[in-house]
């Protein structure tokens, strides 16, 4: 996919407060690398694990695929981010605030 996608998660997650702590290196196998996200005042982790298992070796976190809530089972695909006003659009735009809400809620 596109550095996109990770430029809207890591905004809407910041809007809800959180803030990565550190970049985690993938695990070489399916988990192209992990956000290790912290809150002012909470001490609930959340960390995201951006999937990205090719045929032949895992894709950089920019390239990845989807990424999930670890420990839940909340996870968001990275689609197609389609023209403003674009069902596309909508539809990723309601699928990442769902994300986003959800691991808010969960963790």
């Amino acid at each position: 996919m596109a550095d996109w996608h990770l430029k809207e998660l890591r905004a809407s997650l910041e809007k809800r407060g959180w803030r990565v702590a550190a970049e985690l290196p993938g695990d070489d196998r399916a988990i192209s690398g992990s956000w290790d996200m912290k809150r002012a005042g909470d001490t609930r982790d959340l960390i995201v694990d951006f999937e990205g298992l090719d045929e032949k070796r895992v894709l950089p976190m920019s390239e990845s695929y989807a990424c999930r809530a670890r420990g839940t089972s909340h996870t968001l695909y990275f689609s197609r981010r389609g023209e403003g006003g674009s069902k596309a659009r909508e539809r990723w735009n309601s699928e990442l605030a769902a994300f986003v809400a959800a691991v808010s809620n969960a963790v």
